[in-house]
């Protein structure tokens, strides 16, 4: 399982990196893509069947991360919200339909969308390719941390009822490794680096709550991998889901204090 990990990880990387370098609207097509292959795994864990439905909300997606794109955090609020009182009078309409395929609908749309916008703000930001490499690695750093100091030295389970493997050892172990990243990437963000580590912790902190909110989620679903895409690491929810949790802490903090 490591040795599918790492060889996917050496394949993703490298063009993960120049994507994100690249900016503009390659960036753009690449966030929407994962939106988009995202939004697929979202419909199958929640069952999310109907043709309407699958045809519709990722269009409904691309548009809300294009407002993002073109008019930054007015236009991503503003789709949000217009997407949020749009559903809702849909329901009206189609009363009685099933309450709960709402709550999913706009759940899923915040959850997808909304999180990976901030992806774009972040790098629409002057200083955005390195507070983008800075979110990458930090949650990267804390969860590789995690899970080799899991295997090694994890004794005592987290949350067996979400995420039976994860250990409290190997939690803690992430959020050092979180912050030891962050602080060594702190210069290049202008923050100190006792500010870089504190940072860290808490996308570190960000991250983990991510991952577990989907481990929560496919344990609702019944399922051990919301996908497919890469051997050895699931799906596209799988491998962004502490990324999810981190970007919009990340954003606030890079353009608070950086």
């Amino acid at each position: 399982m490591f040795k599918q990990r790492l060889v996917s990880a050496l394949l993703v990387i490298p063009l993960v990196l120049a994507v994100t370098w690249a900016g503009g609207i390659f960036f753009l097509l690449a966030i929407m893509a994962v939106a988009f292959f995202a939004h697929r795994e979202f419909f199958r864990l929640a069952a999310l069947s109907q043709a309407a439905v699958a045809r519709v909300l990722p269009a409904v997606g691309l548009v809300i991360l294009l407002a993002a794109r073109l008019y930054g955090r007015d236009g991503l609020f503003a789709s949000l919200a217009a997407f949020f009182l749009l559903v809702h009078i849909w329901w009206i309409v189609a009363f009685p339909a099933d309450f709960r395929q709402l709550l999913l609908l706009v759940w899923g749309e915040f959850y997808l969308s909304g999180l990976l916008s901030f992806f774009i703000l972040l790098r629409d930001l002057e200083n955005g390719f390195m507070c983008v490499l800075a979110l990458l690695f930090t949650v990267w750093a804390a969860d590789t941390g995690a899970y080799l100091c899991g295997i090694a030295w994890g004794k005592h389970k987290l949350l067996p009822a979400v995420s039976p493997k994860k250990s409290v050892e190997g939690a803690v172990a992430g959020l050092v490794f979180g912050m030891a990243c962050l602080a060594l990437l702190a210069p290049a963000l202008n923050l100190t680096r006792p500010a870089g580590a504190l940072a860290g912790l808490v996308l570190s902190l960000a991250g983990q709550a991510g991952d577990l909110a989907e481990s929560a989620f496919k344990r609702w679903a019944d399922t051990k991998d919301s996908g497919r895409f890469l051997p050895g690491h699931g799906g596209i929810l799988d491998r962004i889901d502490s990324l999810l949790f981190a970007a919009p802490l990340a954003y606030a903090i890079f353009v608070l204090f950086s």
